[in-house]
């Protein structure tokens, strides 16, 4: 077994949860890091250290991006081979780090130039399993692979990805400034303008929670957030519009997708004016290349005075 190394980011997390999943880890990887990102932990240093695992606290929430990016130079220095990440309330099955590391051997001894692999998420609400997206160029193909099959994907979410480490010195770290939302997207779609391809493994599963919450609209579920999350998954979205490495094709398939959202999230959210004022928000941020943690519109006015 390659010598793998888990980074889990946490913000305010679940006791229970986090725990489940530094439990469910165990003998799957060779030890990881917890990067606390500026709350307080509800377990204690020492828990983590009987799993090998270190905890880095950072003084402030920084975001998912650089949370990441700590992890990564964390692994480096330990000598990893490969990097494992974890978003905090994720559970990965027994046997899913096997199943990744034995796809990713296959792909490269087909000779594929393989930049990460992933596992099928399984909403823990729900107990649905989210499809994989093709490469997208100008619509929408889901792929639901067979157990020990592998598929091309446009990009793997941020928990669960298995990253050769080489490969994150090649590509770059995350985009710090892009915070939380869409930080797994651009930097797939960096690493596939770069010649690396990016798999989902069938049998391969991570139990997660997709979204604050669900919502039903029209007879279909979908994943529901917070205002606030709704401000930065426009405005990095807006922003991801503006970037040379992103195809054509994938910012109008993106941009449409953005405004069935608008409408829908006005429609079902309450209050729809937070809503559609986050939105609208997000999306002249975006415009304006305005990133980093959110900043109140009080203060945004005080420091453009300044």
């Amino acid at each position: 077994m390659p010598r793998i190394l888990a980074v889990i980011v946490t913000y305010q997390p679940d006791a229970k949860l986090l725990a489940r999943l530094v439990d469910a880890l165990g003998d799957q990887v060779s030890g990881g890091i917890v990067v606390n990102n500026g709350s307080v932990l509800p377990l204690a240093d020492d828990y983590f250290q009987r799993s090998n695992f270190t905890v880095k606290h950072l003084q402030s929430n920084t975001g998912v991006a650089t949370a990441l990016n700590e992890g990564f130079r964390w692994a480096q220095a330990q000598d990893a081979e490969f990097v494992i990440t974890f978003d905090q309330d994720s559970e990965p099955a027994p046997d899913m780090v096997a199943q990744l590391v034995l796809a990713h051997q296959n792909l490269v001894a087909s000779g594929q130039k393989v930049g990460a692999v992933g596992p099928q998420q399984v909403d823990r609400r729900t107990g649905r399993h989210a499809p994989f997206l093709a490469p997208i160029s100008n619509h929408r193909r889901r792929l639901t692979p067979e157990a020990g099959q592998t598929v091309e994907v446009d990009h793997l979410i941020t928990s669960g990805c298995l990253v050769p480490l080489h490969v994150w010195r090649e590509v770059g770290p995350f985009l710090d400034e892009l915070f939380i939302d869409y930080v797994d997207v651009e930097w797939s779609l960096r690493m596939r303008h770069l010649g690396w391809h990016l798999f989902g493994v069938g049998g391969a599963t991570l139990t997660h929670s997709i979204g604050d919450d669900v919502a039903q609209w029209c007879g279909r579920q979908f994943p529901w957030h917070s205002p606030l999350r709704h401000y930065f998954i426009f405005r990095n979205g807006t922003y991801l519009q503006k970037l040379p490495h992103v195809s054509l094709g994938w910012k109008v398939f993106d941009a449409i997708q953005l405004a069935k959202k608008l409408v829908i999230f006005t429609l079902v959210g309450c209050p729809r004016s937070a809503h559609l004022r986050a939105m609208l928000r997000g999306i002249g941020d975006g415009w304006r290349g305005r990133l980093g943690a959110f900043t109140r519109p009080a203060e945004v006015a005080r420091r453009e005075r300044n």
